[in-house]
């Protein structure tokens, strides 16, 4: 056993340029490797929020309406990972997407806007008026304007264009699903 470790020893003294080599292919190996599952990752939870997204809006055109309790994209990880996907995607892929996602999160923010108001105005009616004989003003605004807000979520919901069969996620899912060597 002993002999054996010492020809080892041996041969990495004499040969330490290939140990070397060795050692720096191995470390670009594990770059490479790190780098395509960060992308392949990215790519998943990419078409996993757009579907979720075209899950909701699809039910939303079918019963014209929103649960205000969940959010259409909840996450956004388009806009922090698009530069991944510059090499693979044309312009015009990148532009659809993006455009889906920054519609999607316009209809957040009018649906929360829509929320909050009726919020203020149920915390508002349930409040009263004075509090330890102090007036309390609490502003509501007027929602009247419930049929406004409704053609708004239409409008936007209309314009959201379906991006999870086209072939921009396609090319997203071929990378989500990609191997890269057999052995990793």
């Amino acid at each position: 056993m002993l002999g054996w470790l010492r020809t080892l020893v041996n041969f990495v003294d004499q040969h330490d340029w290939m140990v070397t080599i060795f050692v720096g292919l191995f470390a670009v190996l594990i770059y490479y490797k790190s780098k395509m599952d960060k992308e392949r990752d990215a790519a998943k939870l990419i078409l996993q929020e757009v579907r979720y997204a075209d899950q909701k809006v699809r039910n939303y055109r079918t019963y014209s309406s929103y649960n205000f309790t969940e959010k259409i994209l909840p996450t956004n990880s388009w806009n922090k990972n698009i530069n991944l996907f510059i090499r693979v995607l044309t312009e015009s892929e990148i532009d659809l997407i993006s455009r889906f996602f920054s519609s999607a999160s316009y209809l957040d923010e009018v649906i929360n806007a829509i929320s909050d108001a009726k919020n203020g105005k149920l915390i508002s009616e349930e409040l009263p008026d004075t509090v330890d004989g102090i007036q309390v003003a609490v502003g509501t605004g007027d929602l009247g304007k419930n049929e406004a807000a409704k053609q708004l979520i239409e409008v936007i919901s209309k314009d959201i264009e379906s991006v999870y069969n086209t072939p921009a996620a396609d090319k997203l899912r071929k990378i989500s699903e990609k191997k890269w060597l057999f052995f990793f």
